[in-house]
């Protein structure tokens, strides 16, 4: 038998299933009991209320406050220790006392002031070449921006060298220095530090695992790089001899008759 339910009956009904409870008590057992629905901001269609109206909530007086910080709580035990210490501290004998109330004099230390050396004067832009003949002899020359006369420059830094040397020159290599060369930086293209640093690195990378003996200076650039050299560099207490640059002798014999005698003059 079965029988149509009102609104409440029913909502009565679903609760109790999902709170589990799926059998009825008998009616001669009493049960007091109420059932709490959630606030609706709206009217029901039913024209029922509410059985409890919707708590209202507190507005803030401001949207934000900052976050106090509890107040930092004291071990009596750790203020009793540092109250004994001060005690103690203030009966320790004057001159305890005295040492520790001296002011701290500030004195300024002596600093050495090193300046950067600035070379002024090299030439810019510029295109030499080293050739390392039988580890013994380093020769640098300058080149021209368009040489294409490597292979008869070669010929004539091996004569110069097996004349000098009094022997066959077996061992040898050549590096190109360009400055700026590949680089395009404003900046930088002009810095005289710069150009004598990529020179001085470009002398390491050629004479490397060798201890040249004499060196031969062909050419006005190659020489007022290698002066501004400092005077510690490996290469400066070597015997020098300076001449025209390899390019120039092939263009002019008489040219190799005078550089000859330079480096007689020099080595000998």
């Amino acid at each position: 038998m079965s029988r149509e339910l009102t609104h409440q009956q029913a909502f009565q009904t679903q609760c109790l299933k999902e709170l589990g409870v799926v059998t009825w008590l008998q009616g001669q057992q009493p049960v007091q009991g109420e059932v709490f629905r959630a606030p609706q901001p709206w009217a029901r269609a039913d024209g029922v209320a509410p059985v409890t109206p919707a708590p209202q909530q507190p507005q803030p007086e401001s949207t934000f406050k900052p976050p106090v910080p509890p107040a930092p709580v004291v071990d009596e035990r750790q203020k009793d220790a540092s109250v004994a210490d001060l005690r103690r501290q203030l009966g320790a004998a004057p001159e305890v006392i005295v040492e520790d109330l001296q002011p701290i004099e500030e004195t300024l230390a002596p600093v050495d002031s090193v300046m950067s050396e600035k070379v002024i004067g090299l030439p810019i832009p510029t295109q030499m070449c080293a050739y390392l003949l039988a580890g013994q002899l380093l020769l640098i020359t300058d080149l021209p921006r368009s040489f294409q006369e490597q292979e008869a420059l070669d010929k004539l830094a091996l004569s110069l060298a097996k004349a000098l040397l009094k022997q066959d020159v077996g061992e040898w290599n050549v590096g190109l220095f360009q400055w700026p060369g590949k680089l395009k930086n404003h900046h930088l293209v002009q810095r005289q530090d710069w150009a004598l640093g990529g020179f001085e690195q470009f002398l390491a990378n050629q004479i490397a695992g060798h201890q040249p003996q004499r060196v031969i200076l062909a050419g006005e650039h190659c020489a007022q790089f290698f002066d501004g050299l400092s005077e510690q560099h490996v290469l400066k207490p070597l015997p020098l001899a300076k001449v025209h640059a390899l390019p120039q002798m092939l263009r002019i014999p008489e040219l190799r008759k005078e550089a000859w005698k330079v480096m007689q003059a020099s080595f000998n």
